[in-house]
């Protein structure tokens, strides 16, 4: 299998400690690697919707919170369901989440912008094997 180019990264979570264990695990394995985080949906979505040309080429891993206010994780994905097929085509999301409700892993599971479940903390074993096409 052909090796992908580095990924960048966005982490959305309103732990900023969180954000920053991501920031730094993701530089471990990915050091070339772009990574911004958001404690505000609101703003990481704003951030995609501004900076994300629909011509762009390198694929982009979004590391979503569930449960943060204003917008749940959950309402992050409705709006992004809106965002033009280029923009959509360029994300690989995944839940990145402490929930041990079986409902959110069968509803990440159930949506189709959803690539996978994550449970926190992330870890570098997570991260490898999750992206090893990249590595």
């Amino acid at each position: 299998m052909e090796k992908l180019s580095t990924p960048d990264f966005i982490v959305i979570d309103d732990d900023s400690i969180n954000n920053h264990i991501c920031q730094k695990y993701i530089q471990l394995i990915f050091p070339d690697a772009d990574i911004v985080t958001f404690i505000s949906p609101v703003a990481g979505l704003e951030y995609i919707q501004t900076k994300y040309p629909i011509t762009r080429q390198n694929d982009t891993i979004l590391l979503l919170d569930i449960n943060m206010p204003v917008l749940s994780g959950w309402d992050v994905l409705d709006r992004f369901i809106n965002f033009p097929e280029g923009v959509k085509r360029q994300f690989k999301i995944y839940i990145l989440s402490s929930s041990i409700a079986i409902e959110d892993k069968v509803k990440s599971n159930n949506n189709p912008l959803v690539s996978g479940f994550i449970e926190k903390p992330l870890n570098i074993s997570q991260l490898r094997n999750l992206f090893k096409d990249y590595l």
